[in-house]
């Protein structure tokens, strides 16, 4: 057997996995998972490539479900006394030396607490001739169904009871309440484990004083608890129990003289639960409570299944996003958008380069629905790569046209922060062998612009290598003109949004001619984006743009259209 929780038995010893495709093998772990309380995964020995189910991400400190650099993630991941012993026993596997991993050890979860696991996993070989190691990370302690910190049973207790509950006395439940502590994780790194204990031990108090005598309470993963009203009646509505637990908290903080207050935000069930299933419940309620989170904490919410569709269709998205970017980026398609000069008759100079993607499921998606997917999963960060190296060769080409062509690509937040970005450009300007001065980096004012001392480094870094900065658009976000000195960005884009209130206000008008003014004083450039008529270029030239962007030029097209459209005469002089 190898799989932990009993599961290896269903896959025959790992044999039925024996030469079937990465995606194949993982759509059968992930049916697999969803009647597994351990986290099953696929480790690809030949890639390091580590792939793993979302709750481990919220467990332990997993940036996102699909791992580069394995070894380096599990490093962060994995106690320091332990990490040597797991890393050479992977490369026994990996060097066709061992054919089982079965170790016990320690992983750190989310609140750098201490975690023992049992990791059993056996090496299969792939279709596509890679060595795979499939198996499962079981929690040692998970197994335990009472909790000593609060006296209460655990999420193994709970999932028994619930089971056998739902299964022969569904209707006799009223409602389930998930609560959770808001930022436990400050309390534990600010003050230590054992106030966290403390906290949650004042917690479960303050729970059992609300509650009527036979409502259910258990203690499920880290900070939260579950509450369970069932029986012939509901003792107390779902609402006035949490504000009574609320209640109860700040009557526990003022006898302490509110040397530690906390909050809790809570998400609640109600309704039929029959033909429910203990994972469903799970699933709704934790969902129930991340909006209460996100919807600012220290509130209840109540499940809402139209929301819960859309909170899932997202998850099928970033499913789908996830199998095409494992699949040499099917689907994935760089489209560009031509720039031209204000001051040499609209001469085309440049193109920014847009991402699209397209879906047998979902079709051509919008970038405003499918980029943020991206983002939030981690997946922007190869998929940029993608998009960096195509631009890059298409620029290289052109540049045979038209001398000194540039290729502006977008940056997200994420690859600033979670990738090693000036490795990336480097690696693309010397394997692409473009002209980094073509290259011209952009960064969305609307986002999250950091202007910490690492991400200073780093703009450092690429000016000195030659590569533009571009400030994209400037106008829909705090339009603060400190960016351009603490960042010395080269060029800034000003946004269409800005652009159609000038056209109908003098005032606005004014505003943008005095920033550009104010760029140029700075030595930087502007080009004016989303020009889309006209008379739109006639009146907005009088500001004195240095380049133009819109679809009055130009829409954005694919590369073979591009070159069709926007560079048919260069190409054509020059062949002839």
């Amino acid at each position: 057997m190898f799989l932990a929780d009993g599961v290896g038995d269903r896959l025959n010893d790992g044999k039925v996995l024996q030469n079937m495709t990465l995606e194949q093998i993982r759509t059968v772990i992930e049916v697999i998972q969803q009647s597994s309380d351990a986290y099953l995964f696929i480790l690809d020995l030949s890639a390091d490539t580590y792939i793993l189910p979302e709750k481990a991400t919220k467990r332990f400190p997993f940036h996102t479900t699909t791992i580069e650099n394995c070894k380096e993630t599990l490093q962060k991941v994995t106690h320091p006394a332990d990490y040597e012993m797991v890393v050479a026993d992977l490369e026994k596997c990996r060097l066709g030396e061992k054919e089982k991993h079965t170790l016990e050890y320690r992983w750190m979860d989310r609140m750098n607490r201490v975690v023992w696991v049992s990791c059993s996993g056996t090496v299969v070989t792939g279709a596509e001739g890679h060595r795979l190691l499939i198996g499962a990370v079981s929690e040692l302690g998970r197994k335990a169904k009472a909790d000593n910190v609060t006296g209460l049973r655990r999420e193994a207790g709970f999932r028994l009871d619930m089971e056998n509950l739902l299964r022969e006395n569904a209707d006799s439940v009223h409602y389930m309440m998930r609560i959770g502590i808001d930022h436990f994780k400050e309390i534990n790194e600010r003050e230590g484990i054992e106030a966290g204990d403390e906290v949650l031990r004042e917690l479960a108090e303050c729970i059992l004083k609300t509650v009527d005598e036979g409502v259910k309470v258990y203690r499920l993963v880290a900070d939260e608890f579950m509450i369970v009203d069932e029986g012939e009646a509901m003792r107390k509505e779902p609402r006035v129990i949490y504000r009574q637990i609320q209640q109860s908290i700040a009557a526990a903080a003022k006898c302490k003289k509110y040397s530690r207050f906390y909050t809790v935000s809570a998400g609640v069930f109600e309704g039929d639960f029959t033909g429910k299933t203990v994972e469903e419940m799970m699933r709704y309620t934790e969902f129930a409570l991340n909006e209460a989170k996100r919807s600012g904490r220290n509130q209840m919410c109540p499940y809402d299944q139209e929301a819960y569709d859309v909170y899932m269709r997202k998850l099928d998205i970033r499913k789908a996003l996830r199998q095409d970017a494992n699949n040499d980026f099917k689907g994935f398609e760089v489209y560009y958008q031509p720039i031209v000069s204000a001051s040499e008759d609209y001469k085309l100079i440049g193109a920014e380069a847009l991402l699209r993607w397209k879906n047998e499921k979902y079709g051509n998606m919008s970038p405003a629905v499918f980029i943020p997917i991206l983002e939030e999963s981690g997946l922007i960060i190869p998929v940029g790569r993608y998009v960096l190296w195509e631009a890059a060769k298409a620029c290289k080409k052109w540049q045979q046209y038209i001398p000194g062509f540039h290729i502006n690509v977008n940056l997200s937040y994420v690859q600033l922060h979670k990738s090693d970005l000036m490795q990336d450009v480097e690696r693309c300007v010397q394997e692409v062998g473009v002209d980094p001065e073509s290259l011209v980096l952009e960064l969305t004012e609307s986002g999250y612009i950091e202007t910490s001392e690492h991400i200073k480094e780093l703009f450092k870094d690429l000016k000195a290598k030659n590569i533009d900065l571009a400030l994209d658009d400037f106008g829909t976000g705090y339009s603060n003109m400190r960016y351009l000195k603490d960042i010395d960005f080269k060029t800034v884009k000003i946004d269409r949004s800005f652009v159609v209130q000038a056209l109908h206000s003098d005032y606005d008008f004014n505003i943008i001619s005095h920033i550009i003014d104010m760029v140029h004083s700075l030595g930087s450039v502007v080009c004016m984006e989303g020009i889309e008529e006209k008379e739109e270029l006639s009146k907005m030239m009088a500001t004195k743009p240095d380049m133009i962007q819109g679809y009055y030029f130009g829409k954005p097209a694919p590369a073979d259209q591009f070159e069709k459209e926007f560079l048919g005469n260069a190409v054509s002089a020059s062949v002839s």
